[in-house]
């Protein structure tokens, strides 16, 4: 990561100072819903007037590791509340340390989903160990130089997946989070190379057209290498805007989450329709690479997972008095006499035990 970014890390934790821009200063760094668009919706009733409150109430903050720490203390944001997270990672080989320290110990926080884009990893047999401590992980290779995508899901969570997409335009991961008593929720990670935004924009609308049409929460977080915040100018961001709208896909990240010394650009983000059950998001600073993390965490818990089916014998009706009585009138010398003895003795066995 850059000096600079460096000294914002700092700065946010109210250490040094400088002539670099403050936090004050990021704060103030335009918003996403205060684009001439969403005003346009709020004067002629164009959405849900639910949604309009809601573009007013998002308002992510930046934190440093410890601020973030002091705002949402474990004990009074529990395991069972959703949470998400998600990082561009440049290459989760070479930063695999910083980010599991980042994560293990400078938040101190179990999200329930870790999402990593631009991954590097290039098969889909691993060549080293990306484990995180209580996690499963789960990945798509990319089969360029950059991209790639994976999933940290909290292992006490059962879930299925039910897409992994490759190629030179993008990699896309989604899963379905099971629950009881509750609605099942998909969850994706997307990341978008430099390349063919066309192409990336006829899959996004056909993956969510698709996942919609279950009618369960959509969450999906990822690098989409498209600058939002230029809707109002840029074809390519009107249109992957568009989509957003027309699937009540709310944006919970509203200020830049890259930034240079001559631009601002919000390429990274966490989508969601949960957005009824929205309760904070921002961008956390740290030195892991030039991208910000994003996180989301929403007001409702989770209830318990979806029990995994175990399927077993029942021996309810067992009765040792007649399985020994069936056992005494079998004709053993011409079970003995074949030619797969033990499979032929263990069917006739097993087959009086279930009568």
């Amino acid at each position: 990561m850059s000096s600079w970014c460096c000294w914002i890390c700092r700065q946010l934790n109210n250490s040094l100072p400088s002539q670099t821009p403050s936090k004050k200063y990021l704060e103030r760094l335009t918003s996403f819903f205060d684009v001439d668009i969403f005003n346009l919706n709020d004067d002629n009733s164009l959405v849900d007037p639910d949604l309009i409150c809601l573009f007013k109430s998002i308002r992510c903050k930046y934190y440093s590791p410890a601020r973030f720490n002091q705002q949402f203390k474990p004990d009074e944001f529990p395991l069972s509340k959703l949470s998400l997270f998600h990082t561009n990672i440049r290459s989760l080989r070479s930063n695999l340390d910083d980010f599991q320290c980042h994560i293990l110990l400078e938040l101190d926080f179990h999200f329930n989903i870790i999402a990593v884009t631009e991954t590097r990893i290039y098969n889909d047999i691993l060549d080293f160990n990306p484990n995180i401590p209580d996690y499963n992980f789960e990945f798509v290779p990319t089969p360029l130089s950059a991209g790639g995508v994976g999933m940290y899901i909290d292992e006490t969570m059962n879930y299925t997946v039910i897409e992994r997409t490759s190629n030179e335009v993008f990699q896309a991961l989604w899963i379905e989070l099971q629950f009881v008593k509750q609605s099942n929720i998909i969850c994706g990670v997307i990341y978008r190379q430099h390349n063919s935004v066309e192409r990336f924009l006829d899959y996004f609308e056909e993956a969510v057209d698709r996942y919609s049409a279950t009618g369960k929460p959509i969450c999906l977080l990822g690098d989409v290498n498209i600058n939002i915040l230029l809707a109002q100018t840029c074809n390519y961001a009107q249109q992957f805007l568009d989509c957003l709208q027309s699937y009540a896909l709310l944006s919970t990240i509203d200020k830049p989450t890259r930034m240079r010394n001559n631009s601002a650009t919000l390429i990274d983000n966490i989508f969601t329709n949960k957005f009824s059950e929205y309760f904070a998001s921002g961008n956390i600073v740290s030195d892991i690479t030039d991208h910000f993390s994003q996180f989301c965490i929403f007001q409702s818990s989770i209830l318990t997972s979806q029990p995994a089916k175990i399927t077993s014998r029942d021996y309810s009706k067992y009765s040792e008095q007649r399985f020994l009585q069936d056992l005494s009138q079998l004709h053993w010398e011409s079970l003995l006499s074949g030619s797969d003895v033990d499979t032929h003795v263990t069917g006739v066995v097993l087959n009086i035990l279930l009568r």
